[in-house]
C-alpha cells in the first residue's frame, strides 16, 4: 500500500528586468528629499546653502541631525526651497528649446570681423545698437575657436586695475593681484604665442588709460584685440580729444564694423530658427525688431509665444498675444 502525497507546484514569476533605482524608496523626510534634490541638481551643500540663505555649516549639521539651533526653522526654509525648486522644474518642462545661436547676415559679419582680428593679430572694433546679436556672436566665436577670451566690462571696470582683473579672470588667471604692472605681466605671459583673440565686450566703459593698457597687451604679445560695445566706443575713439588720447590706438584699428539695427535678413534667420515662415508672422516680427531691444525683444516674444500658444506652429495671433503680455505696444 502506497501512501499518496500531495505535491503542490508553485510557479515562479517570469524574470523581470528591474532598474536598481526603482528599488530605492522615494525619500519622504525633508532631509532625504533635500539630499535627493541636491544630487539631481548637482549642487554642493555650500551652493545649496547659499540658495536657501543659511550657512553651509548649519545645513551640514541639520542634514546629519546634529543641528543645535532651531531645526524647525531650518526645515521650514528647506521646504520652501524644495517647493520653489519643484515649481521651477515644472515650468522648465514647458519651456521651448531656445536657439542658442542662429547664423544671420549681421552675426556672420561679426564672426568674419573676429576671425580676421584673430588670424591677422590685428585690432578690430565692433559697435552698434543693443539687440543686434553682438554678444551671442562673440560667444559663438569663442566656443568654436581656440584661444579666444571674452572680458566683459562694467562701469566699475573703468580704471586700469579692475579692467586688468577682468581680463586676467577671462584668460584663466585666478585671484590676480599685485597692481597693474604685475597683473599685466601675468596676462602677457598667459596669452603670448597663442595666436589668440582677446575680446573686450562693453568696452565703452573703459577709461583712456584702460583702453591703452589693452592696446599694450596686444602690442607686446601679437594677439588679436576686439573692442566691442555700443556707439560710444567708436565715438570716443574718433571725437573730441582723439588726437591727444586715442591717436595711437585709433591708427592701429584694422577693421571697423558698425551694426545700427537688425536687418530683414537677421529677423528672417531668427524666425527660421523657430520654424516661423508665414508672411504675416514675419511682418510682425520685423515690426517688433524695429523697437528698442531689437532681436532680443523678438527672441523673447517667440519664446513666450511658443510656450503659451498651445499650437504646433507659432501663429501671428500667438505672437501678438505674447508681445502684448510682455508689455509692448504696437
Amino acid at each position: 500500500m502506497t501512501e499518496e502525497t500531495n505535491i503542490v507546484h508553485i510557479e515562479r514569476p517570469e524574470a523581470v528586468e528591474t532598474d536598481v533605482d526603482t528599488l530605492v524608496s522615494i525619500p519622504t523626510s525633508a532631509r532625504d528629499r533635500m539630499r535627493e534634490a541636491m544630487r539631481q541638481a548637482g549642487l554642493s551643500q555650500a551652493a545649496a546653502a547659499r540658495e536657501i540663505s543659511i550657512s553651509p555649516s548649519a545645513l551640514n549639521q541639520w542634514l546629519q541631525g546634529k543641528y543645535a539651533g532651531s531645526n524647525e526653522e531650518i526645515e521650514a526654509k528647506v521646504e520652501n526651497w524644495l517647493s520653489a525648486r519643484g515649481r521651477e522644474d515644472a515650468a522648465a518642462g514647458g519651456l521651448p528649446a531656445i536657439p542658442a545661436f542662429f547664423r544671420s547676415p549681421s552675426s556672420q559679419k561679426i564672426l568674419d570681423t573676429l576671425a580676421y582680428g584673430q588670424m591677422a593679430g590685428d585690432i578690430v572694433c565692433i559697435y552698434g545698437g543693443p539687440g543686434v546679436g553682438k554678444t551671442v556672436s562673440l560667444r559663438q566665436h569663442r566656443d568654436t575657436n581656440p584661444s579666444v577670451w571674452i572680458a566683459t566690462m562694467a562701469p566699475d571696470s573703468a580704471p586700469v586695475v579692475p579692467a586688468l582683473e577682468e581680463v586676467a579672470e577671462a584668460v584663466g588667471i585666478k585671484d590676480a593681484s599685485g597692481g597693474a604692472r604685475k597683473i599685466a605681466r601675468a596676462i602677457r605671459r598667459r596669452v603670448e604665442g597663442t595666436r589668440g583673440l582677446l575680446i573686450i565686450d562693453e568696452a565703452q566703459h573703459l577709461s583712456v588709460a584702460a583702453l591703452e593698457q589693452m592696446r599694450s597687451i596686444h602690442d607686446a604679445t601679437g594677439i588679436g584685440l576686439a573692442l566691442v560695445g555700443n556707439e560710444a566706443v567708436y565715438a570716443r575713439l574718433t571725437g573730441g580729444t582723439r588726437a591727444s588720447h586715442f591717436a595711437q590706438l585709433f591708427s592701429r584699428i584694422g577693421s571697423r564694423l558698425f551694426i545700427s539695427r537688425p536687418t530683414i535678413g537677421d529677423v528672417r534667420a531668427l524666425a527660421a530658427a523657430w520654424n516661423v515662415k508665414g508672411k504675416a508672422e514675419l511682418d510682425l516680427l520685423q515690426q517688433i525688431a524695429s523697437k528698442p531691444g531689437a532681436l532680443r525683444g523678438v527672441s523673447k516674444v517667440l519664446a513666450y509665444a511658443a510656450m503659451s500658444g498651445g499650437e504646433a506652429e507659432i501663429t501671428v495671433s500667438a505672437l501678438r498675444h505674447a508681445w502684448s503680455n510682455l508689455g509692448a505696444q504696437e
